[in-house]
């Protein structure tokens, strides 16, 4: 799989289904029997895992210890709430109501690559997300950057 990536504006229609853009799609490569593992995301959003990135999630996960409360929440919270969704032959695939109405998305939704995962956002929501840094783009990226040069020497 090549890296997700990308800013696309669209809607879902009255069935609740979402058209993938062709770009996505074919850096996922999935073959016709794969599925996406959609789900509760981070900051108000939907993530969208291809088949791979959720088994990378799914080990994440079985790493947690059942004896710490916040790991417990965080498997209760976010296993039950994904799904399994194929992709149909015109490259759509349908969320769920109760990931819609977390997310608060109607009908134009957002879809960003993000290098292993898609993230679907209520337009506003996003751009309200951008806006809650006091830090611009530039100062986020030269800080996380110098920490991981930090971190290598």
């Amino acid at each position: 799989m090549t890296s997700l990536k990308g800013n696309y504006a669209t809607t879902i229609d009255e069935k609740r289904r979402l058209k993938l853009p062709k770009k996505l799609r074919e850096a996922m490569s999935l073959s016709p029997n794969e599925h996406l593992v959609i789900g509760p995301g981070y900051d108000g959003c939907i993530f969208l895992f291809p088949p791979e990135e959720w088994g990378k999630q799914e080990d994440k996960l079985k790493n947690l210890k059942v004896e710490s409360g916040e790991h417990r929440f965080l498997e209760r919270v976010f296993v039950p709430q994904s799904e399994d969704a194929k992709i149909d032959r015109l490259g759509r695939l349908t969320i769920s109501l109760r990931l819609l109405d977390r997310a608060q998305i109607k009908k134009d939704i957002l879809i960003l690559g993000v290098l292993t995962r898609i993230e679907l956002w209520e337009p506003e929501a996003y751009r309200k997300y951008l806006t809650q840094y006091q830090l611009s783009y530039e100062e986020v990226a030269e800080r996380i950057y110098q920490a991981q040069n930090q971190e290598k020497t």
